[in-house]
């Protein structure tokens, strides 16, 4: 099968020829594998065998590639009025343009119309959609977006329990954008939109699940219904590190079919039981610990633990491998072939797990 076959059979909870892989990573990993495989940027993702492409263009996007270059310690402001300094190796917001409330009223929001917005899902298009499956992905999109960048994270969730009502505002502004910049790289033919916030803890949602359901549930039902009103097919991802699994009801209810990365905390490390209470109504992406087990594992317990994954979540289909996180310096590079052996060597179809 073609990367994109695969892909895409199995998000149908059907069983390709071998279970679909997309293993991300931060830039000392990519320059760790480039320096092996001989290529770089987003041609090492095909050159080790994943099977779609992510292009990224939300606010996180701007973050990222925009400062990524930084030397430790300096600063770069993005368009939204968040100021990002280098520190340690990751760009951290050091100051949020929503300092005050009233901030708001002031506050400009970027053009999602901004035709150049699209300039990179349309080269990615060009380049790869024949081949491999194409996710555009919009995160962070609602309330980590307000927390991380925006606002700053202790005074949000103080400001999501004093005034809910203004905290509505903020995420209806971040919704408006990204239901306009989501729906056009819609029209664009992409195959999946991916969507989310780093709600999860790791026992649980970082807010309660009913004031998740009052604040967040009701933007995210906005946003993936103008998507589907401009492709009633396509697919859409939600992501959040953490246990988010409280909410994986309501995330169907919007219309939610795939979810990542799947962190084996809480009650989602029960792989088992995720899979048999919503293996028929969801895919899975990630699930391979990356906090203790890759980092400081052997690579013999990294194989048994990607038999268990795919024992777990694979049959039927309805499952792409990944870490439960992207990968970071710490992980050794052996640990990092023992996954990538392991999957090759146990992910075929019909498993023999």
């Amino acid at each position: 099968m073609k990367p994109r076959e695969r892909f895409l059979t199995a998000l149908k909870h059907k069983e390709p020829d071998r279970v679909p892989q997309l293993i991300r990573w931060g830039k000392e990993i990519g320059e760790r594998l480039s320096q092996i495989f001989g290529v770089s940027g987003e041609d090492l993702g095909p050159r080790i065998g994943n099977d779609a492409i992510v292009c990224q263009v939300g606010i996180n996007a701007l973050m990222e590639m925009s400062v990524g270059d930084l030397s430790e310690g300096e600063t770069f402001t993005s368009e939204w009025g968040v100021v990002y300094q280098r520190q340690s190796g990751f760009n951290n917001p050091i100051k949020h343009p929503i300092e005050k409330r009233e901030d708001l009223d002031t506050f400009k929001w970027p053009d999602p119309n901004n035709p150049r917005r699209l300039d990179e899902i349309k080269r990615v298009m060009k380049k790869y959609h024949n081949d491999y499956v194409v996710i555009v992905d919009l995160s962070s999109s609602l309330y980590e977006a307000s927390m991380a960048h925006l606002r700053g994270m202790e005074n949000f969730i103080l400001d999501s329990y004093d005034d809910p009502e203004w905290v509505g505002r903020v995420l209806d502004g971040l919704a408006d954008y990204y239901s306009t910049l989501g729906t056009h790289a819609v029209k664009e033919g992409v195959d999946i939109i991916r969507i989310g916030d780093d709600i999860g803890t790791q026992t649980g949602l970082l807010i309660p699940p009913e004031l998740w359901r009052q604040l967040v549930k009701p933007r995210l039902r906005r946003m993936i219904r103008s998507f589907k009103k401009a492709n009633p097919k396509i697919i859409i991802l939600y992501h959040s590190c953490g246990d988010f699994s409280s909410v994986f009801d309501d995330l169907i209810e919007l219309g939610v079919g795939f979810i990542s990365t799947m962190q084996p905390t809480g009650a989602q490390a029960d792989y088992a039981a995720i899979k048999k209470k919503y293996g028929d109504r969801l895919a899975f992406k990630g699930g391979l610990d990356t906090q203790q087990l890759l980092p400081h594992g052997s690579p013999a317990q990294i194989r048994e633990e990607v038999k268990k994954l795919l024992r777990a979540y694979a049959p039927g289909g309805g499952y792409v491998f990944m870490p439960g996180h992207m990968l970071y310096q710490d992980v050794p590079t052996e640990n990092i072939w023992a996954m990538m052996e392991a999957l090759r060597d146990y992910g075929k179809y019909p498993l023999k797990i």
